[in-house]
């Protein structure tokens, strides 16, 4: 044998042996009793760009990272603290332990009725190589299964890629099982929030009341904790109650809705985007980020005349709309229609009379 054969040989098997301990170390290669500890973990949270949650029956949430915080479905903002716990849940998820072989047929079944699959995103190369990253796009780096809690509620089992057999999973010091914290149903994962401004954060805010235009009004900042209020011809006001104007911006801070309405038809939800309307809010800080809600009436007619019927009330004069409940939509969204309280939004759905000084009788 060659001098040129030996170096090619000793070439090969040089280039196999990169190859078997890269997959190694990246988990792709393990033998049955070698899983590691965090075999299910993803250590570098702060590299995923998407999680893919979805059940055995086709109902699934895809959270997608965004420059600005997490989306789900890559339209609606995602509940902060709710995703942060998702991605504290997949950080220490710890294999605590593979099932017995006499356990393992009831659990596959289970399984394959209740797990819940997992995908996990990350822009990430596909080797490295003496520390060099080659081939680095977004790819899924974890794809896990996981199934219903243990006997005793502190762990679940769980199916990691293409390994078979099933496991025993849990966070250490959690007591409780990881089930909640992979929701697939888009809902749960909704931010709630509408308008987050502190007061001192608010440059200007238009309230335009679609019902009485004359009780439209403007609200410019024209200082710290001073505004300045006008009215529809863009009169200022001189006089107004400070007391009630500053109240309702403060309340600015805090605005979220109730629910999300999924249950409507879309002959429906354009009949109250197009007959409803009965005002906007228009809120700019002072970056100039404008915040816009549309407010519709949540109308019930059935019982708006039932109520004359059986109770023979006269209520020509009412509108037969519902007093606890109106319907809104964020940012022009037209595709997210929400319900928000009246409670909630007592000083916002005010008119501007509200606001003015009453006159001495």
């Amino acid at each position: 044998m060659n001098k040129k054969t030996i170096a090619i040989i000793l070439g090969c098997l040089l280039v196999v042996g990169c190859l078997i301990l890269i997959l190694a170390k990246t988990g792709v290669i393990h033998g049955r009793n070698q899983l590691k500890s965090d075999i299910f973990a993803v250590k570098d949270t702060n590299n995923i760009t998407k999680i893919f949650i979805a059940d055995m029956n086709g109902e699934y949430s895809l959270l997608v990272r965004h420059d600005d915080g997490w989306y789900v479905q890559d339209s609606i903002k995602a509940m902060p603290q709710k995703v942060n716990d998702l991605l504290a849940t997949i950080h220490n998820i710890t294999l605590q332990q593979t099932v017995a072989k006499t356990a393992q047929s009831n659990i596959n079944k289970m399984m394959s009725v209740n797990a819940i699959k997992v995908e996990i995103y990350q822009k990430a190369p596909k080797f490295k190589l003496f520390g060099i990253p080659f081939f680095t796009k977004e790819r899924n780096v974890k794809t896990y299964y996981m199934g219903p809690s243990t006997m005793d509620n502190v762990a679940n089992y769980a199916i990691i890629g293409d390994f078979d057999e099933p496991c025993i999973v849990h966070i250490p010091g959690f007591r409780g099982f990881l089930t909640p914290f992979y929701a697939f149903k888009p809902v749960e994962w909704y931010n709630c929030d509408l308008f987050d401004t502190k007061i001192t954060r608010i440059q200007s805010l238009l309230v335009e009341d679609f019902e009485n235009p004359e009780e439209s009004y403007y609200v410019e900042k024209s200082g710290p904790r001073f505004f300045s209020l006008y009215n529809v011809h863009n009169e200022l006001i001189p006089d107004y109650d400070t007391v009630k104007l500053l109240d309702m911006l403060s309340e600015y801070r805090d605005k979220n809705y109730e629910i999300y309405v999924s249950n409507i038809s879309e002959g429906a939800k354009d009949s109250i985007l197009r007959y409803n309307h009965f005002k906007t809010i228009t809120l700019t800080d002072v970056d100039g980020k404008k915040t816009t809600l549309d407010m519709f009436r949540k109308m019930e007619l059935d019982s708006y005349y039932l109520d004359a019927i059986v109770g023979g009330i006269e209520r020509a004069d009412e509108e037969p709309y519902n007093r606890d409940n109106f319907y809104a939509i964020l940012n022009g969204n037209t595709k997210n229609l929400v319900q928000c309280q009246y409670f909630h939004f007592d000083r916002q759905v005010q008119p501007l009379s509200y606001f003015l000084k009453q006159q001495p009788k």
